[in-house]
């Protein structure tokens, strides 16, 4: 089961064929285990960014110190615990094979719960695969276990053992495979927990996977709320898209990507890292779904403000504004101008605050968090794009006349779409 398969799916316009990959091969000459743990953390960091991405914690007791969990991937509030089990030489008998998968997954469970209680009661040091060291506060995170299984010949039809209603088991190919087709940590994220406590036979996950985003096509798009504008359009995409994300426009999917690590590239004090991760995991709450079409309006926007010769500033911005999220989502500002000068971070800072005043008027999130991305022809060698990166959080007691004079003026000089 853990070969790669193939999946024919029957949609509305006939029937799609998909073949899902067999997980990535492990260097031979190391340790099958700590290949596995390995390439399971490399999968989360190359599609789902480094920065979410966290080396296992350590725990200091009176026998000296033990790595807790295999893994951790943190983003917007939630916490996956990672166990990795993994099977040095398979292929015996059915029941042999069933009878370690159960007493691994089980074990795995287990050492899952403990890990996360350990990080549930204290702040912790932890590196994450940036480099880079941050301090993590596991009582403030919502945690799943999940147990991930690196095994040649799992039995057809092996059910795991009853999952708690926060664990998830799955195969190391479905994590690859997940990871390839959302390729956002906060999209992957917030699929465990759709199915979280739910058992499926072990390397079942694709099929659960398309059985859902069948599922998600038929639910009926939500209507505007009451503050939309005229001239905003209202967009429902899945949850669990039916394509890989991407697969329509690579490149214009990529603009966000790429955003995203010009920010966790910068240089910030080391005290605002947590921050950072923070911002960047907002960015990732744009739907795997509407990237492409993102990514194709902000590049013919760049496209338009590099040719512009005149000496005027030219401006355009594409708004993002969740309609019904968790605390987790923000208004996103992306606005592209034809040059790197005060007036442009004038008007870039003026449109971001007066996004964040209108949402916080209607929002009722005390904490309510607005992201601004600005983004102009490259003045650093080799640099296509200069990328200028804001936050507004809370409220910000803008004066009534400041506020009318900002609107005013961007009503008269912005474009927004």
């Amino acid at each position: 089961m853990s070969d790669g398969i193939t999946l024919f799916i029957e949609t509305k316009d006939g029937v799609r064929r998909r073949t899902i990959l067999p997980a990535v091969p492990l260097p031979p000459e190391m340790e099958r285990g700590i290949a596995a743990e390995n390439a399971i953390r490399a999968a989360a960091a190359i599609w789902g960014m480094p920065d979410f991405v966290f080396e296992p914690a350590h725990e200091t007791s009176g026998s000296g110190v033990r790595e807790v969990g295999d893994g951790i991937l943190i983003t917007s509030g939630t916490a996956v615990m990672i166990q990795s089990k993994s099977r040095e030489q398979s292929g015996g008998l059915e029941e042999r094979e069933s009878n370690w998968l159960t007493k691994n997954i089980t074990k795995g469970l287990k050492q899952g719960a403990g890990s996360i209680r350990f990080l549930s009661t204290r702040p912790v040091a932890m590196r994450n695969k940036r480099g880079r060291t941050v301090t993590i506060d596991g009582t403030t995170l919502t945690w799943i276990s999940l147990v991930l299984v690196d095994h040649d010949k799992v039995p057809d039809g092996y059910m795991p053992p009853d999952t708690p209603s926060n664990a998830v088991v799955i195969l190391r190919r479905d994590w690859e495979f997940l990871f390839n087709q959302l390729r956002s940590a906060r999209s992957v994220v917030s699929y465990l927990r759709r199915v979280a406590g739910e058992n499926v036979a072990l390397g079942t996950e694709p099929v659960r996977y398309h059985e859902l985003a069948l599922a998600d096509l038929d639910v009926a798009p939500p209507s505007a709320p009451e503050w939309a504008t005229r001239g905003a359009t209202v967009s429902s995409v899945p949850l669990a898209p039916l394509d890989p994300a991407g697969t329509a426009a690579t490149s214009a999917h990529f603009i966000l990507r790429t955003i995203q690590e010009d920010v966790a590239l910068c240089s910030i004090p080391a005290e605002e890292e947590l921050t950072r991760i923070e911002l960047l995991s907002r960015l990732d709450s744009i739907p795997v779904a509407s990237r492409s079409d993102l990514g194709e309006r902000l590049q013919a926007y760049m496209s338009e403000a590099k040719t512009w010769s005149r000496r005027s500033l030219i401006t355009s911005a594409r708004i993002y504004l969740p309609i019904a999220g968790d605390e987790f989502d923000s208004p996103i500002v992306f606005m592209i101008a034809s040059r790197l000068d005060e007036m442009a971070k004038m008007v870039f800072h003026a449109r971001v605050e007066l996004q964040h005043h209108d949402f916080f008027a209607i929002a009722d999130m005390a904490n309510l968090t607005t992201i601004g991305v600005l983004l102009t022809p490259g003045t650093t060698s080799g640099r296509d794009w200069d990328t200028t990166f804001i936050a507004a959080r809370g409220d910000l007691g803008l004066d009534g006349d400041y506020v009318d004079a900002i609107r005013e003026q961007l009503t008269n000089t912005l474009r927004t779409q």
